[in-house]
């Protein structure tokens, strides 16, 4: 998903790797101490796509880090939908199939903003790629996760026509206008910008 985002040609980065949940009982505090250990910059940015923004807060309350930028995600549990909350106390994440999981990627293009045939080529392959233990402990997670006010100082890259997870105004949002849920790949140049100025700010501080 970050294949189109060019960082400046001086910054270091690494991919944090998602790791398999112990359980399905593994609370996000313990799976986020787990990720930690990959982590080797003692003040890191964070930079975290969708769920990922959610594990890049949990990273903050456990270490020091210097900035943290959420890309169509969450700052606080209240942008979650309500449809969401309802999905979650109604247990489908654990009782729905999987292979009907899999099945409603025909509606994935759609909903997650994937319009060119390689962008609907490397969202099939995510799907399909997906761990299914991974895939219910996440979004169990997400159902249940708690944050009520945003990180001070945190930017939240978000795109105004985001079907997943709704546009939702506050302090340290940047609108992308038109932006869906996969801007990363189809709005990569004008996210690459603003990414680059808040990296080559900080860095001059």
């Amino acid at each position: 998903m970050f294949q189109f985002i060019k960082l400046p040609p001086d910054q270091p980065y690494e991919h944090v790797q998602w790791l398999k949940p112990l359980s399905q009982q593994e609370p996000i505090q313990a799976y986020a101490l787990r990720l930690r250990q990959q982590i080797k910059d003692p003040n890191p940015i964070l930079i975290g796509l969708s769920f990922g923004g959610v594990m890049a807060i949990e990273l903050t309350k456990i270490m020091q880090v210097h900035q943290v930028i959420l890309i169509s995600s969450l700052s606080t549990h209240h942008g979650l939908p309500g449809l969401y909350r309802i999905m979650g106390k109604l247990q489908l994440h654990r009782i729905t199939p999987f292979w009907l999981l899999r099945n409603l990627y025909p509606f994935g293009p759609f909903f997650l903003g994937a319009h060119t045939p390689a962008e609907r080529k490397l969202l099939k392959e995510v799907i399909l790629e997906t761990d299914e233990k991974y895939l219910r402990w996440s979004l169990g997670q997400l159902f249940l996760w708690r944050q009520h006010k945003p990180l001070p100082g945190m930017v939240h890259i978000h795109g105004s026509d985001d079907k997943v997870l709704p546009f939702v105004d506050g302090p340290g949002v940047i609108k992308i206008e038109h932006g869906e849920h996969l801007m990363v790949l189809h709005q990569a140049a004008e996210i690459n910008v603003i990414l680059n100025k808040i990296l080559e700010d900080e860095h001059d501080r």
